[in-house]
């Protein structure tokens, strides 16, 4: 299965990056592809360091203006011309999300995925991990809004959050009905 990964290009320290180097290593090890941003820096790079480390492959998706920052040996590399198209096309070539730890860049992905998501654009499945709280206030902003009737489908439908790497990969599994590559 391809994965998109939403998460920092910036350096972060702690709790992030331990979530990070475990996510990427159960990726590579139940056989999975990591599809990202392409960027050799921060948590970007933790994740694709240790995709690789593990076996696993990569697929990028960058801009322009970011170029400079590719990592290099991408098993697949693609330019989009701007933001908008770049979200797209990580979407596209993805069977499933998970949003990581991250700044604007980051919540404007995972929003955008959702909202294509409640419109029905998409079916795939898409896990907040919610490393130390990260995502507590925007897990709260979606309640309310269930609560309300903002949210044409149930929130669970819509997205599951976890702070466990584990649980967010059990879980995408159980969704698109994955199996494991034979060892």
């Amino acid at each position: 299965m391809k994965i998109c990964v939403f998460l920092a290009h910036k350096d972060l320290a702690g709790p992030y990056v331990e979530a990070t180097r475990k996510l990427a290593l159960l990726l590579a090890a139940r056989g999975h592809t990591l599809v990202w941003g392409g960027c050799d820096a921060g948590l970007m790079k933790v994740v694709a360091d240790h995709v690789v480390a593990g076996g696993g492959r990569l697929v990028g998706v960058t801009v322009p203006f970011l170029e400079h920052k590719t990592r290099p040996g991408i098993d697949e590399m693609y330019v989009a011309g701007d933001l908008a198209e770049r979200k797209a096309l990580m979407l596209h070539h993805a069977d499933a999300v998970v949003a990581m730890a991250g700044g604007l860049g980051t919540l404007d992905e995972v929003t955008e995925v959702l909202e294509l998501k409640k419109h029905g654009m998409h079916d795939k499945p898409v896990v907040l991990l919610n490393t130390a709280g990260f995502y507590e206030g925007l897990m709260t902003q979606l309640r309310r809004m269930e609560a309300e009737g903002f949210l044409p489908l149930p929130l669970d439908e819509l997205v599951y959050s976890t702070p466990e790497e584990q649980a967010a990969l059990d879980h995408l599994e159980a969704r698109t009905r994955f199996s494991a590559p034979a060892a």
